[in-house]
């Protein structure tokens, strides 16, 4: 009987809704909140298993600590210190808040870079040692980021080594990345490096048993034409290009907080839509018990559940999308529950990301008008099974009347939904 009810709703909503004032039991708003959030966990895990974000090492939060001051070791002629020369980078937060707002930003390299100074020469070195346990094998990190300023002298580096240790000081990869530092009009200025690392990445030297499943150090060689004191800056190091599903990296932890934010979404929307429907009734001088009206629209939301089954037959449409590190923080919901990254935000992200962000936005533009006319016709049609259920209790209400209220209370609750949760 339960059953036939929940379907009717789709076909003779007049009928099932006066048999549910009649008879209202909870047992079937249950049934649908539990169809609801099937519904919208396969959606999610659909959408998510198509979605890959970028992974650093160390996390984003670890990042100002690769370059302090504490952790370097220098060759004898030089030393290494804290500078307030900063590589300002700011990332945009979606947790923090919204993207108008400055506090939303998060500095990823910290307040302070790293100075290495050297006196009275031509070369010196800086090495982090044994802070990583980097994998740069098959499907590991594949690239490494540098952020560089040759401060003194005013000379671009005669040559410039990178060097990779692999568990040991003999089994090592090293690259000449002169050709990165030799535009003298860089000189005093961050030079952003992004080298490929890994079994394919080409210009690396091998030495020893070095293996790309085990980056643990890194060293810094620096050579000048000439004696000189000079000092370098390094503002930014992590290895990235590494790209996961949200599923893979917290599996079922992922989907158990979709279960919970939809339950709480189905919860608040059957008690604002309720309510505001009982208020409305009171506002017409209306009298109304509770009981019956809050299960015949716990009913009419069965029609989420239908919404939850049509994202989920288009997300076909939905491309695979590669969200880069700088951008993935910033992703939400919008109003209908599908990713996005505000524009507003677009601005402070480097070209790089700027590109994955259009491309990305290209891709999806044919999902996200699909889902766009989805809410609408959803919504449309609860608010039509929100007016039979304002007919079935109050008959003596003329239509306009019974439209009204509906709509009222339809349009209020999205409202309150985009406010309280973030998505209707």
């Amino acid at each position: 009987m339960i059953l036939t009810d929940i379907l009717e709703v789709l076909y003779a909503p007049t009928r099932v809704f006066k048999r549910v004032i009649e008879n209202p039991k909870y047992l079937g708003v249950l049934l649908i909140l539990l169809l609801f959030l099937g519904a919208q966990v396969a959606f999610q895990y659909s959408q998510f298993s198509k979605t890959f974000t970028e992974q650093t090492a160390p996390t984003i939060d670890q990042f100002p600590q690769v370059i302090n001051s504490t952790l370097w070791q220098t060759s004898p002629d030089a030393s290494v210190s804290d500078s307030i020369d900063v590589y300002n980078y700011s990332i945009y937060v979606a947790s923090l808040g919204s993207p108008v707002n400055p506090l939303s930003y998060f500095s990823i390299f910290g307040n302070t870079s790293l100075q290495i100074d050297a006196t009275d020469t031509d070369s010196f070195s800086a090495a982090l040692g044994n802070y990583f346990d980097v994998n740069c094998g098959p499907g590991g990190f594949q690239n490494l980021s540098l952020t560089v300023k040759i401060v003194e002298p005013q000379q671009v580096p005669q040559s410039a080594n990178l060097t990779l240790y692999t568990l040991s000081d003999t089994d090592f990869f090293r690259q000449d990345i002169t050709p990165y530092l030799s535009d003298t009009a860089t000189l005093d200025e961050w030079n952003n490096l992004t080298i490929t690392v890994g079994p394919a990445a080409p210009d690396w030297t091998s030495n020893g048993n070095a293996n790309w499943s085990n980056v643990t150090s890194i060293q810094l060689d620096f050579e000048f034409p000439a004696d000189s004191n000079p000092t370098v800056r390094v503002g930014g190091l992590f290895f990235h290009g590494q790209y996961v599903t949200p599923i893979e990296a917290s599996g079922v932890l992922f989907l158990l907080q979709f279960l919970q934010v939809y339950g709480l979404q189905f919860i608040i929307t059957w008690f604002l839509l309720t309510g505001l429907i009982y208020l409305l009734f009171r506002a017409f001088k209306s009298t109304v018990v509770w009981k019956p009206l809050f299960i015949a629209v716990g009913f009419a939301l069965l029609v989420l559940v239908i919404r939850g089954l049509l994202f989920l037959a288009i997300t076909p449409a939905l491309p695979t999308t590669y969200y880069p590190y700088d951008l993935s923080f910033g992703v939400r919901f919008d109003t209908y529950g599908t990713l996005f990254y505000p524009a507003e935000a677009v601005g402070t992200l480097t070209a790089q990301s700027q590109a994955a962000y259009n491309s990305i936005e290209a891709m999806s533009a044919t999902f996200k008008a699909a889902a766009a006319i989805i809410f609408v016709a959803i919504y449309v049609w609860l608010g039509a099974l929100a007016t039979t259920v304002i007919g079935s209790v109050k008959p003596e209400f003329s239509m306009v009347k019974r439209v009204l209220i509906s709509a009222v209370g339809i349009g209020a609750t999205i409202l309150l939904l985009l406010l309280l949760v973030g998505f209707a």
